[in-house]
């Protein structure tokens, strides 16, 4: 019989030490109001090395105003060389403010940056009970519209953290929008929206291999934010590295409102071609002047088609002046040149319209054409002068 009794002794010590880490109803809160500095938890855990490792559960309802949602948020910490260590929170329902531990006049207080309207939660608490953690520590826990006193000390701001493993489903059959995943923000616009507030940065990776990407931050084919605070600046960037060097990428360049343009990197990254904002194509240099496409550099094609708002074909017409071989000669002695064809002076200063001088060149073609049918025509006559000459010679 006493062995039956000290059996149960033993299972009932057991079960209070076991009850004793589980802290069901720590507190539960209903605010009805319009908050403005914000949520803070005053605790009743101590600051001090060693005492507690506690898991804090906040559950309930954001009202606000009906754009809340549930609240589920889950806080660990543990403070050890007067500093919180392993302090993560997780954010399981819809609301996920910035959280802050301090320690405030010898207790831990957990401040929610977040100015809440008919806000209500119920905290509970897992505590893992170490030496000198007692249930003392979770009762007599209040909320404050209040910031952190000016006086708190070893203010740390608590990173989120969450892990998901397998096939995560995002499903929202009510929304006519449909299901959105926001990072770095609480309010995402696309199905997937990720911000930054952090300029000159790779904010989203969207393929790595291995090969190189142990070293730098790796080998990878990423978007970088770059800056949209001044104008023909690069906003963002799609950047693919090698080993944690820039190899090519796309940027994107800010105009004003609009105006934007594209610059195309390779090699190590520096700028080779860019599409500017008419639409002119540049390469190896950066302003197109009055040009489509500029090129710093030798052009090779299998083929070329130059459309033509007119040909050379006018000098066939009835009406056309054909210059007489003396006034070419006359012009060609005072100009160096023939006429309408522009001088070497001109091509240096102003470059080659390979259209123009292709008509300008045909031109030339078709009046030699014609001055070679005078010719053979004055040569015709001149046979038949000749051959009448000749049989006049031969009856006398």
């Amino acid at each position: 019989m006493k062995s039956i009794f000290l059996v149960l002794g033993l299972l009932f010590s057991f079960e209070c030490a076991v009850n004793a880490q589980y802290y069901d109803d720590v507190l539960s809160v209903s605010l009805n109001t319009q908050l403005t500095n914000g949520v803070k938890i005053k605790t009743n855990i101590p600051f001090q090395n060693s005492v507690a490792m506690p898991t804090i559960m906040i559950e309930g309802f954001d009202y606000n105003k009906g754009a809340g949602g549930p609240v589920d948020l889950k806080l660990t910490w543990y403070v050890i060389s007067d500093k919180f260590y392993s302090a993560f929170v997780s954010a399981g329902g819809a609301l996920n403010p910035p959280v802050t531990l301090a320690n405030e006049n010898g207790k831990i207080s957990i401040f929610l940056d977040y100015k809440a309207y008919y806000l209500r939660f119920h905290i509970r608490a897992y505590a893992k009970s170490l030496l000198k953690d007692s249930a003392v520590n979770y009762s007599n826990w209040s909320v404050v519209d209040s910031a952190l006193i000016p006086e708190a000390t070893v203010v740390t701001s608590v990173p989120y953290k969450n892990a998901f493993a397998g096939t995560v489903y995002m499903m929202d059959s009510i929304a006519a929008s449909g299901p959105r995943l926001g990072i770095n923000t609480t309010t995402p616009r696309a199905s997937l929206d990720v911000a930054t507030t952090t300029t000159d940065t790779i904010t989203s990776v969207l393929g790595r291999l291995p090969d190189g990407n142990a070293a730098g931050d790796g080998t990878f084919l990423g978007v970088k934010a770059y800056k949209a605070n001044a104008y023909n600046i690069p906003m963002f960037g799609l950047i693919s590295k090698y080993g944690g060097a820039t190899n090519c990428g796309v940027i994107f360049n800010r105009g004003q409102i609009t105006g934007g343009y594209l610059t195309f990197l390779t090699n190590n990254g520096t700028e080779k071609m860019r599409l500017d904002s008419g639409g002119n194509l540049l390469i190896g240099v950066k302003t197109a002047g009055a040009y489509k496409l500029a090129v710093a550099g030798n052009i090779g094609a299998k083929k070329l088609t130059i459309t033509q708002s007119n040909w050379a074909d006018y000098v066939f017409n009835a009406d056309y002046k054909l210059p007489s071989l003396a006034e070419v000669e006359a012009h060609i002695k005072a100009n160096h040149k023939l006429p309408e064809i522009p001088s070497e002076k001109e091509i240096l200063e102003k470059g080659l319209d390979v259209a123009e001088m292709q008509r300008l060149q045909m031109q030339k073609i078709e009046e030699l054409t014609l001055y070679l049918i005078e010719e053979h025509n004055a040569n015709v006559r001149l046979q038949q002068e000749v051959a009448t000459l000749k049989k006049q010679l031969e009856n006398k």
